[in-house]
């Protein structure tokens, strides 16, 4: 069974795109639109990975990140970034342990192929 990759974008061209690549690179994907959705997926059905976008409303991506710390058993699972926002290094310190990776939008497909290939194997 393909092991799983929630990815939470509120742009629904992005997320469609990002689930197709996904998808070509051997992964389930799991397109999630609102990122309260995602919170509720993490605690019935938790995916092996997470894409996450950081700006996005109702809820943004920092936020989604301190709400996941209260489902038992969700730090485990590694978040890579998916952002046009460009992080410093102080914006990730609170969540360095939580965090794997960063990929900039918009997406380079090998990049974004290697980094899940990196933390889920092939």
């Amino acid at each position: 069974m393909a092991k799983k990759v929630m990815i939470i974008d509120d742009n629904d061209k992005v997320l469609r795109i990002s689930e197709l690549l996904i998808e070509s690179f051997g992964y389930s994907p799991i397109p999630v639109n609102d990122p309260r959705e995602g919170l509720r997926i993490l605690s019935e059905d938790p995916p092996s990975l997470i894409l996450l976008d950081l700006m996005m409303s109702p809820m943004d991506g920092s936020e989604f990140l301190d709400e996941r710390r209260k489902i038992p058993g969700a730090l485990e699972i590694p978040v890579v970034i998916c952002s046009a926002w460009r992080l410093t290094e102080e914006e990730l310190a609170p969540y360095k342990d939580e965090i794997v990776g960063v990929v900039t939008k918009p997406v380079e497909p090998t990049l974004l192929r290697e980094t899940l290939k990196n933390h889920l194997g092939a």
